[in-house]
């Protein structure tokens, strides 16, 4: 999170998450921001399996492109996407939505993880590429908060403030004017550029005449009473013989209430004083584990490696771990990942080989990803 926001302290960007508030950084990491989400990366994402799995949507405005009219059919029946018909229909404004690319790159993932980590949210990321005016989606709010990195050209937001407290689901409107308000803040976002947008903020942007743009946004979906009133009740069932008791329809209405007002008051005991420490870790186990392959590079291990940890919550460390992997691991979680050579220098009472080994280890059990590049 340091390097994302970098030269910015992270703690502007965890007051604004605190307090709701948007938050306009340039961070100037143009080129870090580009590895993320090369334009390689994103043609490789535009194939007819994306269409049909929902990875890739083709939209304007919020509007998805008919199907038939990228998609054909050769003589043998097979399905194709019909890269001159793609290509038209973007000269017309069509925008590209890249959906879960979480699950596609492993440096999207690293960066979902370590943002889920330090917020204990459940993140996502997707991706919005743009060649004309329109965007890909119309002015709207989400019922999350957002991320959003500008990777590559140039992209100028609206945002008209908070229309609706806490929503529950997103919102769009079919024209600015319906219901959104005057503009509160507008500016353009360059490559390396971070914005953050609070859930409920209405918003929508444009792309400049003759550009394009690309940016990634990563997804905060942010923990509500419901989801710790969930956790805590759960522990509850572990420990109090009457907090598992079935509640059956065919019984009796007063037995009924009685039954209640005792899981009533072991539930209010509880709240009194949660361990809000173990509920996040609860939730945060609940998410579905990143689990890198990393084949081959555990073998090409170099001081440059970059280490990154795919845990989605900021521990504990497994026990299963053999020692060395753990005080390893314990390392890379407290500093987002590390070069090994740094790695090596910040454990100097480790051995180097041993440091390294532990590192492969680590990879072969899913517990990091490993980059060369």
């Amino acid at each position: 999170m340091s390097a994302l926001v970098h030269p910015h302290d992270p703690t502007d960007l965890d007051r604004a998450f605190l307090e709701k508030r948007r938050l306009h950084l340039r961070s100037g990491q143009a080129d870090v921001f580009a590895r993320l989400l090369p334009w390689s990366l994103i043609n490789a994402q535009v194939t007819l399996a994306g269409l049909h799995n929902g990875r890739l949507r083709l939209v304007r405005s919020g509007q998805d492109l008919p199907y038939e009219t990228v998609v054909g059919r050769n003589k043998a029946g097979q399905m194709f996407l019909k890269t001159a018909a793609l290509h038209d229909q973007i000269g017309r404004g069509l925008s590209l939505a890249l959906n879960h690319l979480h699950h596609v790159s492993p440096r999207i993932a690293a960066l979902v993880a370590a943002v889920e980590r330090r917020y204990r949210v459940r993140g996502g990321a997707n991706a919005y590429v743009s060649f004309q005016r329109e965007g890909a989606l119309g002015p709207h709010w989400d019922n999350h908060d957002v991320i959003i990195l500008q990777i590559s050209g140039e992209k100028h937001w609206h945002c008209h403030g908070v229309r609706a407290v806490h929503p529950l689901v997103s919102r769009s409107y079919p024209t600015v004017a319906e219901e959104a308000g005057p503009v509160e803040w507008e500016d353009t976002l360059r490559p390396g550029d971070v914005l953050y947008i609070p859930r409920g903020d209405i918003h929508w942007a444009t792309v400049a005449e003759g550009g394009h743009s690309v940016h990634l946004t990563i997804n905060l979906g942010g923990l509500r009473a419901r989801d710790m009133l969930r956790a805590l009740a759960g522990r509850l069932e572990g420990g109090e013989d009457a907090f598992r008791e079935e509640v059956m329809a065919l019984a009796d209405e007063a037995a009924t209430r009685r039954q209640l007002a005792v899981q009533a008051d072991l539930l209010h005991g509880a709240l009194e004083q949660p361990d809000v420490a173990a509920l996040f870790t609860q939730l945060d186990a609940e998410r579905e584990a990143f689990l890198p392959t990393n084949l081959g590079l555990d073998r090409l291990l170099s001081d440059a490696t970059e280490i990154h940890p795919a845990a989605r919550g900021p521990g504990p460390v497994p026990s299963r771990l053999p020692p060395d992997q753990r005080r390893v691991l314990t390392q890379l979680l407290a500093t987002d990942g590390a070069r090994l050579g740094e790695l090596k220098r910040v454990l100097a009472d480790m051995e180097g080989a041993v440091v390294a080994e532990a590192v492969a280890g680590l990879a072969r059990a899913g517990q990091v990803w490993l980059f060369e590049d």
